[in-house]
């Protein structure tokens, strides 16, 4: 019961994901990405995936914080050592249990990229390790949605590509 539960309240968070790309104010995008992490945490506690519950309170902290443009390099700093401490602490997958730990705090620290090009990279490789740890953890609505977020970066990102090489 616990696996359907889990996977219905993903696939509401990947709902909220998804909407949030249609928002064209930060201030909404952020909101939504709020309710989104929400959703994840809860779905990642009922499914088992402590570190991933972990990561997304943190995330919704740093939203909280972004949300009222008070995020800067201490916030940065300090919102990681506490992301490791709490996941190292908290892990119950190995290995596998730190992957939404590293996809974070690489997140965290390069989500200011402003070339488009390496922004889409980050977020592939991120989204990769999601995808690992969703699969890992049994949440097959967010490995969908996961999947469908690679693909549609990297097929954006190879189209940047070719046009920079013309």
């Amino acid at each position: 019961m616990n696996l359907i539960i889990g996977n219905i309240v993903a696939l509401l968070a990947s709902i909220a994901m998804t909407l949030s790309g249609l928002f064209k104010n930060k201030k909404q995008i952020i909101l939504m990405q709020s309710i989104q992490i929400g959703l994840f945490i809860i779905s990642n506690l009922v499914l088992g995936g402590y570190v991933g519950a972990i990561v997304n309170f943190i995330s919704l902290i740093r939203n909280i914080i972004c949300y009222k443009d008070k995020l800067d390099i201490k916030g940065i700093v300090i919102i990681t050592v506490l992301s490791v401490v709490l996941s190292l602490y908290f892990n119950n997958l190995g290995i596998v249990g730190l992957l939404p730990l590293v996809a974070s705090t690489v997140y965290l620290w390069f989500m200011n990229i402003k070339e488009v090009t390496k922004f889409k990279v980050m977020i592939i490789l991120t989204t990769i390790l999601w995808l690992i740890y969703d699969i890992c953890i049994k949440s097959y609505t967010s490995a969908v949605f996961d999947a469908a977020t690679i693909i549609a970066n990297s097929v954006t990102f190879y189209m940047l590509s070719r046009r920079k090489i013309k």
